[in-house]
Formats: C-alpha cells, structure tokens, sequence
C-alpha cells in the first residue's frame, strides 16, 4: 500500500517482483482483487481478495464474479490433473475430466459468429494450460513445445506476453510429433506442467504475475515419447547415449524413483501418445508396443512387444478403442490381406478383422459421420451409408454423458489417403450427443482435423495454427 492508500501486487507468491508489462486490470482479473465503488470518473481502487473492507473507510468491497474455482484444463485434452487419487478408468484417450456442453445448443448455426475471439499468438504450433500458475484465478497459457515458448494471457489487456526464464535455466524444446504430444499438470497455487523434452521431463512451474517461469529437466536424456501418470508416479521412457531406452519417473510432489531399464537396443520407430488402464502403461510405437506391466510383486515391468507379423498399426485414425470390459484395441493393417486389423493391446494380443477403419476419440468411434459405441469391428445390423462421402473425426469427449465434439469433412477419396493429404478442406464443428447433431461452426484449413479444442473462462476454445483467430463459445455452466 503506498501512501495515498492504493494497494498494488509488488511480488509473486513465488518471490518474483511483479512485471512492469501487467496492467492493475490484469492484476485485478488473475488474483480475484476486490474493488471499491468509485465515483465518477475517479480510477478504481483494488484490494487483496482476503479483504471483506476497506480498512480506512470500513466501506464493504465488492467481489469480482466469476471467482468460483475450476477445473485446471490440461493439454491436450482436458486429462485429470495429477493427485494422489488413483485414477478412475483410462488415462491418455481423447477424453476431457468436465463435463462440456455447449449453452443454448439449439440455437446454434453452422454460419453464425462466435461467441468470443481471441488473438493468435506469436506464429508456431501451440498447446492451451488453463490452472492457477502464481494467481488467484486460472491463467491461460500457451506453449509451443517445438520451440520451447510459452505465453500468458492478459484478460483486461487483451493480448500475449511471453514468459521469460527466472535464473536462466532454459526449457528445452520437443521433437515429439503433434499426434504423440501430451503433458501432465500437478494443480496447486504455482502449478507444476510436466513436458517432455529432448533434455527429459521438465517439471516448469510458470508464474504469470512475474511473467517468468522456473524449470528443472530429469532424466537426462532425450524424451522419446510423451509421460503419463500410471500407479501414481508420472512415467516417460527416454533414450540414453548407448542406444537403451529407460524409463524415469516421479511421483505427485515430482521426487524421483528408480529408473526402469528396458533390456536391449530397440528401434521404436514412429511413436504414438501413451495410454494407460488399471496395471498397464502402453506406448504404440510403429515396431511395438512399449509397455510397462505392474508386476505381483508390485514393481513395474518394461518389454516391447512386436506386432503379429504382417501388421503395421496406423495412428493418424484418433486415440485406440477402449472397450466396454477396459481392453484398448490399437487400429492396424495387415498387408497380406489388405485388410484393417484391431489389435488387443498387452502382452498376448488378441485380433479382430474390421471392414473399414473407424475414426476414434476412446470409447466412441465414427462409421463415416456416424457414432457408435459398439466395437469399431462391429457393423451395424442395420448400417446407412448415405453419409458415405463424410466423416467426423472425434477431437474430444465429454467428461460425462454422451457428447462428443468433432471436425466433420468431406471424404470424396478414401479416408486414409485424406487423412494423409495436406490440401485444404471446408470443415465443420460439431457438437453430438445423444439427441443430435449440432454444427457450430464452419471454416476451411489444410489438415482440419489437428484442430485443438480447450476450456478456458467458462467458453470452449478452437485453435488451428492456420488461422486467424482463436474462436470461443460459451458452455453451460
């Protein structure tokens, strides 16, 4: 407080003095300041959000809205944040921990305006964090894994800062593909975001007052596919300078345990995003599937299994199929016959032919733009096939109902061969549920399928780095 009675944030809770680049709005909006009713035209005075009064007048403060904590929101799609809970079902699939459903549903039209817009951020490919990082309230952040950036929000300025190093240790970047990339976030006042790098996991706890973050890399080696959190510890296989992958990982609180060697020199191949369900962590690789198996006697296993003979699994059709008894079934082809395979993930594999491949978010999946939740080697008793020449490509689930949100696009030519096209194609959101289909939204990209869907300030956000803007509709509350 200085002398004339104005309160303003000096430091972080993290230590950090405060940036000069945030405006007293911005302050205001992230750390949930109460306010003093002003008189016309004089500026408005702020206080810390503890305060219930104005110790000099006694005068009551009023409290901002929209103060009611929320769910952290964690890249890529809206996975639980870490906690010393066991999880509840499968971890790694396409499906959001919140429940989302679009307000005013039947209103919405294929050609209308968003409800909201957001500036890009500086060029590159990014993912979207919303948790308290150093605030009161939840920040958004975005990052760019490929080129180790990250930005803040600033709600009342309206725009992107980049948030700087605290002591000069850099985070590292990631070579990991858009389709492998995932992360992990451990939710508390200075949240903790658990990346994969080519310098191993780094645990960065960004802090959005200062506009700094600080970072610590483990593992020391590269990370060759993305961490998951398995049997309560965070888990990532990295590769060491002999060749040999190895596995670290952390628990809740970021500790260290004992590494986990997988024996041999092994070639992965092209990786896919890890899943994981009750005592099994998988990485799909394009070789095999690398796995860890939590043993009887309670330690944790690591093996690579080969694929049956013939097959090659194909990750660009979504996430692997979660089926009704907790099996994960990995889409493949199998040359000799030319046919699509789904193949049970773990150490005996069991197989399924399938007619045709099905687009896949977890435990639903698209016959065309058709959702089913029966297996995706099923075929309807009664199948129509008059949306033939469409298909969705399920980008999120609900976190609970029926409701799924999808990238509808036409598919005049085989929807492998579309799927591996980079020409650009009129596109279409969607919202289905159990009572309809809802299309809200329409635009046109090369690959508008790698659209990323996030949940920030009570709106669902769409972001693709071709476009011009950041679009925004409100969810029911």
């Amino acid at each position: 407080m200085d002398d004339t009675g104005v309160w303003s944030l000096q430091r972080s809770a993290d230590g950090q003095n405060v940036s000069p680049l945030l405006s007293s709005a911005d302050i205001g909006m992230l750390m949930h300041a109460r306010r003093l009713s002003a008189a016309a035209g004089a500026p408005v005075r702020q206080f810390p959000p503890e305060f219930a009064f104005d110790p000099a007048s006694g005068a009551a403060l009023q409290v901002p809205p929209d103060t009611a904590a929320t769910p952290p929101w964690v890249a890529p799609y809206g996975a639980h944040a870490i906690s010393d809970s066991p999880l509840q079902g499968a971890a790694g699939l396409r499906q959001a921990s919140v429940p989302l459903m679009l307000a005013d549903q039947r209103a919405r039209e294929e050609h209308a305006q968003a409800d909201a817009s957001l500036p890009m951020p500086p060029p590159g490919e990014y993912e979207f964090f919303a948790a308290q990082f150093g605030t009161s309230g939840a920040a958004l952040l975005a990052l760019d894994p490929r080129k180790a950036a990250l930005h803040a929000w600033l709600p009342a300025s309206k725009r992107w800062l980049a948030l700087e190093p605290e002591m000069g240790a850099l985070l590292a970047e990631s070579d990991l593909s858009h389709g492998a990339w995932r992360a992990e976030l451990v939710p508390q006042f200075n949240s903790v975001l658990v990346l994969p790098t080519s310098h191993g996991l780094a645990c960065i706890r960004p802090d959005v007052p200062s506009l700094t973050y600080a970072v610590e890399h483990v593992g020391g080696a590269p990370c060759v596919a993305a961490p998951i959190w398995f049997q309560n510890r965070l888990w990532a296989p990295l590769r060491d300078d002999d060749g040999r992958v190895r596995f670290v990982n952390l628990d809740a609180a970021q500790k260290p345990g004992s590494d986990v060697l997988l024996d041999g020199v092994v070639d992965l191949g092209a990786v896919s995003a890890p899943v994981a369900y009750n005592r099994m962590a998988v990485w799909p690789c394009a070789n095999g599937q690398l796995r860890l198996q939590l043993q009887p006697d309670g330690n944790v296993a690591a093996s690579l299994t080969p694929w049956p003979e013939g097959l090659v699994p194909h990750f660009e059709f979504g996430s692997p199929y979660l089926s009704r008894d907790g099996s994960l079934w990995q889409l493949c082809f199998e040359r000799s016959r030319h046919t699509y395979v789904y193949v049970k993930l773990g150490s005996q594999p069991e197989r399924a032919d399938a007619l045709a491949p099905r687009l896949c978010s977890g435990s639903f999946n698209y016959r065309f733009a058709a959702k089913l939740k029966t297996a995706p080697w099923e075929e309807p008793e009664h199948g129509d096939d008059g949306g033939k020449n469409q298909a969705v490509m399920p980008l999120l689930e609900s976190g609970s109902g029926n409701s799924v949100f999808g990238v509808k696009f036409a598919t005049s030519a085989g929807l492998s061969s579309v799927l591996r096209s980079n020409e650009r194609l009129a596109a279409q959101l969607v919202q289905d549920d159990t009572l309809r289909e809802t299309v809200f939204h329409t635009f046109a990209v090369s690959e508008p399928w790698r659209l990323r869907l996030f949940v920030s300030d009570g709106m669902l956000w769409a972001y693709h780095p071709l476009l011009s803007r950041i679009d925004g509709w409100t969810l029911q509350a």
